[in-house]
């Protein structure tokens, strides 16, 4: 490999041996440095979408390409070895219709969802709860898999607490496992984001899980409060959040929390504050947010113009969840982040 300073950022349609377009590009990109990403942050968009296509995560990607400084012949290698999975032809025709912009809707391969009454009580409060999205068997391969992954015995409430568990604070980054996958493939859940954003042709994200035990007199509750994962840069666009509860979720059992309603006043609330004022680190204590209890395999999907976080767990037992989203590949992203 060249060194980072010598190299050349090739063209979009520049592939290697997989034929993806687009990867080679990305790849150059991390490997000349900080500085040349920042000057190609509009093509931000499909390098996210890029690696969501592929099922690769993009904390994982991002890690691998840094830490390791692989040559492009490695990355690709390690791009098709994730998951235990072959990148398909299918999936190759999927990342190369992004970059031609050639992706277009299909007819919804499940019945809808939500009912009318979802769609209104979404419009109005900024959430829906679907019950029963998945099936228990999943939830329970899934809550297995998490387990093993954090080492910890679901029955053993000392083996929560270990020390050298790889959860970082109350996220798993575990991104793929068959039974993970699954859940991430669901159609009942794509069909309820399909028709919120009122199109098919959306892809879900890779991402991580979520591990919450129940505080002691030595463990406090590892979140980071209310807040927003989309920049509070006006006009902020629609968008789409969601979790999977795993495990039955009481309200005091560290369910995710929200304010609803709060989606028609966010920029209005914005434009209030002064001058200067980083809204992200203001005294939240009258946003009075609620914990949205909910059982195993049902998903709740929030507008992300929403306040909100997972909650202190003041019960006797974890609490384990999944993070899906689907989404419009290429919709624009403010570029500025409030």
């Amino acid at each position: 490999m060249q060194p980072a300073n010598k190299l050349s950022l090739p063209a979009s349609t520049d592939t290697g041996s997989t034929g993806i377009c687009h990867l080679k590009r990305l790849w150059a990109k991390v490997m000349t440095g900080t500085n040349i990403s920042e000057q190609y942050r509009h093509e931000r968009e499909l390098d996210i979408a890029l690696l969501n296509f592929l099922g690769l995560g993009l904390l994982p990607a991002y890690q691998y390409l840094h830490e390791q400084q692989p040559d492009f012949e490695t990355f690709e290698q390690w791009v098709t070895s994730q998951g235990g999975r072959q990148v398909t032809a299918q999936t190759i025709q999927q990342c190369n219709a992004l970059l031609h912009n050639t992706a277009s809707s299909q007819p919804p391969v499940a019945a809808d969802v939500l009912t009318p009454e979802d769609i209104a009580f979404w419009e109005e409060h900024g959430y829906v709860v679907i019950k029963n999205a998945v099936a228990e068997e999943d939830c329970a391969a899934s809550r297995e898999a998490i387990w093993h992954y954090l080492q910890m015995d679901a029955q053993d409430p000392v083996s929560w607490y270990k020390k050298d568990h790889p959860a970082q604070g109350i996220m798993v980054p575990l991104y793929r496992h068959p039974a993970i996958d699954k859940n991430r493939n669901s159609a009942t859940i794509r069909r309820a984001f399909e028709q919120l954003w009122q199109r098919t042709d959306l892809i879900v994200t890779t991402d991580k899980c979520g591990f919450n035990p129940p505080e002691t007199d030595s463990y406090r509750y590892m979140g980071i409060g209310l807040h927003w994962d989309v920049s509070l840069a006006t006009p902020i666009p629609f968008g789409t959040q969601g979790i999977l509860y795993l495990t039955d979720t009481a309200a005091n059992q560290g369910a995710l929390a929200l304010v609803p309603g709060f989606h028609h006043h966010l920029e209005n609330w914005l434009h209030t504050l002064p001058p200067n004022t980083n809204p992200r680190k203001i005294d939240f204590s009258g946003f009075l947010p609620i914990p949205v209890a909910a059982g195993a395999g049902d998903f709740i999907i929030w507008n992300h113009k929403l306040p909100h976080s997972s909650s202190p767990n003041r019960a006797g037992l974890p609490r384990l969840v999944q993070y899906i989203n689907w989404y419009p590949p290429l919709e624009e992203m403010q570029e500025k982040w409030v």
